[in-house]
């Protein structure tokens, strides 16, 4: 089972960081950009969530508490995030960066805030 999660670790991670990051660029770039990142992004808005909700399954299992509480009030943005991308992607694009990133930079910082709070 290790294996696993460090395989779903790092998808996460590797995917989250893509997601986030391509979504603060974006928030201060032009429409062309915004348009040619879109799939990418989507794609790594699911494979962050997948690879989230795989760890979620295998780690948190039920917990109750502070930190699982924590993580998922981080989750709930991120899902928020990828549903206001998609959703106003094409009418208000770079609105819907600047949404999402302040969601995602929540999502950021309940992840890694979650060991600590008590």
């Amino acid at each position: 089972m290790a294996i696993v999660v460090m395989i779903l670790v790092a998808v996460h991670a590797l995917a989250g960081v893509f997601w986030v990051g391509s979504t603060l660029a974006l928030t201060h770039s032009d429409l062309t950009l915004t348009r040619k990142l879109f799939r990418a992004q989507m794609s790594a808005a699911v494979l962050a969530v997948a690879a989230g909700l795989g760890l979620w399954g295998l780690l948190i299992r039920g917990a109750h508490g502070p930190m699982a509480d924590t993580l998922g009030l981080g989750a709930l943005c991120a899902l928020i995030a990828a549903g206001v991308q998609g959703g106003m992607y094409r009418m208000h694009p770079t609105r819907g960066q600047r949404i999402a990133a302040v969601l995602l930079s929540v999502t950021v910082v309940c992840m890694v805030i979650s060991p600590y709070v008590r």
